[in-house]
């Protein structure tokens, strides 16, 4: 029987969903140029985009909130309105947000505190010292005494490199130096085009102990002396847990009034909205280098926000967090920031694997990390991916983007089922956390909760959080359920704690319904005091009374449920990148059917299901369900297909030889140390930069190179002229077959070169952070070359000509082709059956394909596998299949010596920035060049019936 998908859902799936749509980061990391810009935007819409977030990035030489700044936005502004997308501005230049790109900090009293200690001899000039002391643990002095030798200093610190977001006049001084700067020049367009600001990862000092003086006025209130306690920010000590409660939880609460309350109170009053995110949300430990809890800051974003960083699945915590606050303050729209550092490599399957997890548990809208302006300088290093036409899959980019607005539209027009909570236990990371142990500090405590995490996931116990300053602001009893804003809870589970608020525990014990207290709770507000809580039931019988009965024995996978006007839906998902995952359901299959929000078509499931690697499904309740077998036969085609043509190979030169001033050239180094050198020196002057290559035979050769001030090009001595690339705006190329000789050729570039003040500082000095490093750009650079042709790359690295067509092989890196860029053309033979549906299936590793049967074209970007069923007539079919590599053997990283493919890639990565002693060797750096899979090793197709 076919299955009919509710009418609503289907019209709305189909229709305007524009306010859904992605608005991925922008990165303006370069010279600006409008109609560059303009043209860019262009593409955005093209591919499914909703709209971007102007951001201000490393590697922008125009001057931040300056006029041409703001003549680019105002372009941007108008294009938008044409296009009906919406734009948000980014408030910072680089991150963390706060500082004005540095231009507050000229202003001490603005700068963030930090503290350090120190043991040893009496200093009187420490903020701060304590003698140890047997009943007390420890005493502050004001001197030295006769009958101590050790002491412990504790020093008052200044940044120069952050700003006290704690401080309301800190805050009050950024929204007049940015969002007024925006609103006076802009205010048509507040609440219409421009959407609002996004915040970005606002902390207060996290390279060591926190400290702000706005906190000593609340300890003054209270009649104590904040020095006399901070000795138990350094220690592990039961007697300090009354001091460190209350020190966090002044912090976080100036974190959440100062900072995310007054911006919040800005946008209100200015029509437009808040979204962004607060620094490492997936771990307890984390959120300390923030603001000590991120939960509370949700109350006050119009749409609350979260990121993920790499190329795994994340944990639940991060996305249940901001799901549970949006949820029960009824926030339509949750922001994810989402798949930096997942590198150059990672496939579109990869990339919506991670995505579905964040979906799956609240996260309704996408902000892809990053769409960048250019490619040139840092613009090639910074957290990859890109999601712009550099990319080598952009052309199937808005199936993706559509993917996940249809999923964006279920979710916020749902709401979570589920009646069970869990107290959220970050006030227990105060007790223990100590900056200079991090996760270790409170290992017991975030081990404890993940596990409690993953049994309820793994036992289909559909959960939100509760965190106690949300409940102590919106808690309330009624009857036997506890109501949190506008979610109500019959179950609620307090895991394993060490301390409580006195306001939790004053409602807990007024809750009559089902209450799970997994451990005693020794301490209230930090106080010894045991609290008399006493549960009523355990987590097994939670688990007997789930709604839908789920069980995943590896734990790998979890699931979620969701219920609106447009449908019930249940969401199962496989965390697992490494192995799948077999879930089992009772009595789902007759209720539900598996719903692909790629081609709005469903399937019945069995109540047995294997996810495969990163899978998830939608499954979508339908009366007419029915459960089903079906019988899958895969056939190897492989021997059918070959290589029928490839693009332009491509050759890194990423070695040179330096000569400074007139003097003789040096021996030949990696470009990165020799910029490292420049950079270190802080040198001024003439410099020239030559790469060496071999070829064993005339071929036809084009340079690709990065746009700079160079005073000459040369290719074996002889000058070239350069001009624009299509690949991007600040690459330029130029033919240069005419200038080769078989044997050794050279390439140089010479440069009048120089820095700006401020970039040795960012780059080198102890003091300075990342918040400097994130908003640096370079005057100019050493960066790698590239050689581009119809070639191949020998075993010693010479070219030769490209003689025939590679194997069809994903090992093509291996096989004289290890920095290619581009796609390959298979064609062969597929026949079709007389009964079934007809996939095809490719094995290997690739960004996405083009199947081309009969005229007719489909793409594989969701997947490796895809239904060409309707493409095929009767017997034999002629099939092209394309497939396009990353851009990853052509950028790297090739050289990072911790791990040949990173998982988790940062500009490091690539440039090992700090670890080059003199301009010579690298601790991080490598020879060797790491190069990763490309192309197709295997085709089947996959037959289905029943």
């Amino acid at each position: 029987m076919k299955q009919q998908i509710n009418a609503q859902l289907l019209q709305a799936l189909r229709g305007n969903l524009d306010e859904y749509k992605s608005i991925p980061f922008w990165s303006w990391n370069n010279s600006l140029d409008i109609k560059e810009l303009v043209r860019q935007i262009e593409e955005m819409k093209s591919v499914g985009m909703g709209g971007f977030i102007i951001h201000a990035r490393q590697g922008l030489k125009d001057e931040y909130l300056g006029e041409k700044w703001f003549s680019c936005v105002e372009a941007c502004l108008q294009k938008a309105r044409e296009l009906s997308m919406q734009v948000w501005i980014y408030d910072e230049n680089g991150w963390p947000s706060g500082f004005v790109g540095g231009k507050l900090l000229q202003n001490e009293s603005f700068r963030a505190r930090f503290l350090e200690m120190r043991k040893g001899a009496f200093d009187k000039t420490a903020y701060a010292v304590f003698v140890a002391d047997k009943e007390k643990g420890y005493v502050r002095i004001s001197e030295a005494s006769a009958s101590k030798t050790e002491y412990y200093n504790i020093y008052l610190r200044i940044s120069p490199a952050n700003t006290d977001i704690l401080n309301p006049n800190v805050v009050a001084a950024f929204l007049a130096e940015t969002h007024e700067q925006y609103y006076s020049r802009f205010k048509d367009s507040f609440g219409r085009e421009l959407a609002g600001f996004f915040t970005d990862e606002p902390q207060y000092y996290r390279a060591a102990t926190p400290y702000t003086p706005c906190a000593e006025q609340a300890f003054t209130k209270c009649g104590e002396d904040i020095r006399d306690g901070l000795i138990w920010l350094f220690v592990h000590d039961e007697r300090g847990y009354a001091f460190r409660e209350k020190y966090y939880g002044i912090l976080n609460q100036l974190y959440v009034e100062n900072y995310y309350k007054k911006i919040y109170e800005w946008c209100e009053a200015h029509n437009c909205k808040l979204t962004g995110h607060s620094i490492e949300e997936g771990t307890l430990f984390g959120q300390m280098w923030g603001g000590a809890s991120v939960s509370p800051t949700y109350e006050y974003e119009h749409m609350p926000a979260m990121d993920w960083l790499g190329r795994t699945c994340c944990s639940q915590l991060a996305p249940k967090q901001v799901g549970s606050v949006a949820s029960q303050l009824g926030k339509k729209f949750v922001l994810t920031e989402t798949f930096a550092c997942a590198g150059y490599d990672v496939t579109p399957q990869e990339l919506k694997s991670i995505a579905e997890a964040q979906y799956f548990n609240g996260v309704s809208m996408m902000c892809q990390h990053l769409y960048p302006y250019s490619l040139a300088g840092q613009g090639k290093t910074d957290h990859p991916p890109v999601f712009s036409p550099h990319g080598n899959w952009f052309n199937g980019f808005k199936e993706f983007n559509d993917y996940f607005t249809r999923l964006g539209y279920i979710i916020s027009n749902t709401q979570e089922n589920c009646d069970v909570a869990i107290l959220h236990p970050i006030r227990d990371i105060w007790l223990d956390y100590i900056k200079t142990e991090e996760y270790g500090s409170v290992k017991d405590t975030e081990d404890e909760f993940n596990a409690l995490l993953c049994r309820l996931r793994q036992n289909g116990v559909t959960f939100q959080l509760i965190d106690e300053r949300i409940l102590q602001r919106h808690g309330a009893i009624e009857g036997n359920e506890l109501r949190v804003g506008n979610r109500k809870y019959s179950s609620i589970i307090v895991p394993k704690m060490h301390t409580i608020a006195e306001t939790t525990l004053d409602i807990l014990k007024k809750f009559t319904g089902k209450l799970c207290v997994l451990s005693d709770i020794p301490y209230v507000d930090g106080e010894k005091c045991t609290a008399d809580l006493q549960g009523n039931t355990s987590i097994d019988e939670i688990e007997k009374t789930t709604e839908i009965k789920f069980h995943c024995d590896d734990g790998n996978s979890f699931m979620t449920s969701r219920t609106g006007t447009i449908g019930s839906f249940i969401f199962i998902k496989n965390l697992s990148s490494e192995r799948e995952s077999i879930v089992r359901f009772e009595n789902v299959a007759n209720r539900y059917v598996a719903f692909d929000l790629d081609t709005l078509s469903v399937r019945n499931i069995s109540d047995c299901i294997t996810l495969s690697k990163g899978k998830g499904l939608v499954l979508l309740q339908d009366e007419s369900a029915a459960p089903t077998e079906t019988i899958e036969m895969a056939t190897e085609i492989t021997d059918s297909f070959k290589v029928t043509s490839i693009s332009d190979n491509y050759m890194v030169l990423d070695t040179a030889k330096m000569c400074k001033g007139g003097a003789v050239f040096g021996y030949n180094r990696p470009v990165q140390a020799l910029f490292e050198e420049l950079l270190r020196e802080d040198y001024v002057g003439k410099i020239t930069i030559k790469h060496s290559f071999s070829i064993t035979e005339r071929l036809p050769l084009s340079l690709v190179m990065e746009k700079m001030d160079y005073i000459a090009v040369r290719v074996n001595g002889k000058n070239i002229t350069l001009t624009q690339s299509a690949f991007d705006v600040n690459f330029v190329e130029a033919d240069i077959d005419d200038f080769l000789v078989v044997g050794e050729n050279t390439i140089e570039y010479e440069l009048d070169y120089r820095q700006h003040d401020g970039v040795h500082f960012a780059l080198f000095d102890p003091l300075a952070t990342e918040s400097l490093r994130n908003c640096l750009y370079y005057d100019m650079s050493i960066e790698p070359i590239y050689l581009k042709g119809d070639f191949v790359v020998n075993e010693d690295n010479t070219l030769s000509k490209r003689i025939s067509m590679p194997a069809m092989t994903s090992a093509l890196h291996k096989t004289g082709y290890p920095f290619f860029k581009g796609k390959i053309c298979l064609e062969g033979k597929v026949f079709k059956p007389d009964t079934g549906k007809v996939a095809l299936r490719l094995q290997g590793r690739f960004m996405m394909a083009t199947v081309k049967v009969n005229g007719k074209e489909t793409n594989f970007v969701l997947d490796t596998e895809g239904d060409i069923t309707d493409l095929l007539h009767a017997g034999e079919n002629d099939v092209k299949i394309t497939v396009y590599s990353s851009l990853r053997n052509l950028f790297g990283p090739h050289h990072y010596k911790p791990e040949a493919e990173p998982l988790g890639v940062s500009p490091h990565c690539f440039t090992m920035r700090g670890t080059w002693e003199n301009g010579e060797d690298s601790w991080d750096y490598t020879p060797e060049y790491h190069t990763v899979p490309f192309g197709v090793d295997k085709i089947f197709t996959i037959t289905t019936r029943g």
